[in-house]
């Protein structure tokens, strides 16, 4: 057995250590965020899905909505956990980190629908971050807490920022990502026609 897989075994054992000082409240979320810390942490920083307290947002802002989900921005006071190379630590990779809140709607089983949403992202490998689920305690609507790609690429056009949103929430290929590239991030440009 190699060192790392030495260290990543270690931390396996402290994340199950710790399984008893959080709870969503809800034991299929419980065990699908347990299942989530033991079987995708693979590498040196990886970020740690967890249960996120909703206290934890603020500044939420709706960003897009439509029959099937709302998408919300919001800072995420305490920012995602992330494992410590060379340590049984964690430690938060960012404080006030800008994240997306991602609400399903319309689903005869919420937290199944929520579970297959994380499960779609974590297979397919989309390089979209996800940091855990979170509860709305108005609602008791789930959500998915992910990267922030919706804000972080806005034109200042309404329709096209629609467009580009309505894009990145159906692109569903790893090598394909869609968003709002400004003018000046191009060099060497030539007429061709």
């Amino acid at each position: 057995m190699s060192f790392e897989e030495i260290e990543s075994n270690n931390y396996l054992e402290y994340l199950k250590k710790n399984f008893k000082s959080w709870t969503s409240g809800n034991e299929q979320i419980d065990n699908f965020v347990q299942e989530m810390q033991l079987n995708n942490i693979k590498g040196h920083h990886d970020i740690i899905f967890e249960w996120i307290p909703y206290n934890q947002f603020y500044e939420i802002k709706e960003t897009k909505k439509n029959d099937f989900i709302t998408v919300y921005s919001a800072i995420w006071k305490d920012g995602p956990l992330c494992k410590i190379f060379w340590s049984d630590k964690r430690t938060r990779s960012s404080n006030n980190k800008e994240v997306a809140l991602k609400c399903l709607h319309n689903s005869r089983n919420p937290i199944e629908s929520l579970i297959n949403e994380v499960k779609r992202y974590s297979v397919k490998k989309l390089g979209i971050k996800i940091y855990g689920i979170s509860q709305n305690p108005d609602t008791n609507d789930y959500i998915l807490v992910q990267y922030n790609f919706i804000v972080n690429c806005m034109s200042g056009n309404e329709k096209i920022d629609n467009f580009i949103q309505e894009m990145q929430l159906e692109t569903s290929y790893s090598n394909i990502v869609f968003e709002w590239i400004t003018y000046n991030q191009f060099y060497e440009i030539k007429e061709t026609g």
